[in-house]
């Protein structure tokens, strides 16, 4: 058999593993959608953050996130947004915080993905990595100060950004304040967010 052939077969068998993987990922998401009262959902390429009720698109707002918007967050100061499922730890009032705007949602990163890449990587511990996989099986906030970063959340701020779709966080999501304080009426501790490229 030829190399072009070859190259050809193992090029046709790694598309057809990635559909099949983004198929599998979709019907993930779309049975967690239908089965939770409430789901948050962030497209991150194109700026959008859907709200599921029932399994029923509730709301829709535009959101942004990490200046470094390409891929999945690696660890501390990369200033990408994580990529995976996790869910809100902490629902705070702010007092028209200069960056943050009025209202922090907690995100549970890092979670078990993350903590395990983390391992792999020598990034952080087989203490921490525990102390992270406790954390999200008890739906607490897991431990912020590791090298895979964290005080991962969504927020206001920089409106002008925010409107224009520019990717200005450090990590986190943003949305315009009045978009958030909807947000924050819709959500309460647990409920699931799923962050997806």
């Amino acid at each position: 058999m030829a190399l072009r052939q070859i190259l050809m077969i193992v090029a046709f068998c790694v598309l057809f593993l990635k559909v099949g993987c983004v198929e599998a990922a979709s019907l993930e998401m779309h049975d967690l959608i239908k089965q939770r009262d409430m789901v948050v959902v962030v497209e991150k390429s194109i700026n959008k953050m859907t709200v599921f009720y029932q399994g029923t698109e509730l709301k829709r707002f535009t959101v942004v996130s990490g200046v470094n918007s390409q891929g999945d967050k690696q660890r501390q100061g990369d200033n990408r947004t994580p990529e995976g499922r996790f869910f809100i730890t902490d629902k705070e009032r702010l007092n028209d915080h200069p960056y943050l705007g009025r209202k922090w949602l907690g995100l549970s990163y890092p979670d078990p993905v993350h903590a395990q890449r983390g391992i792999e990587n020598n990034l952080i511990n087989i203490n921490q990595y525990r102390e992270i996989v406790r954390a999200n099986e008890q739906k607490i906030q897991p431990p912020q100060n590791t090298a895979l970063g964290g005080w991962i959340g969504i927020h206001g701020g920089r409106e002008d950004l925010t409107k224009e779709r520019i990717n200005w966080t450090e990590g986190c999501l943003a949305l315009q304040d009045s978009d958030l304080e909807e947000l924050y009426r819709l959500v309460d501790y647990g409920t699931p967010v799923v962050i997806v490229a």
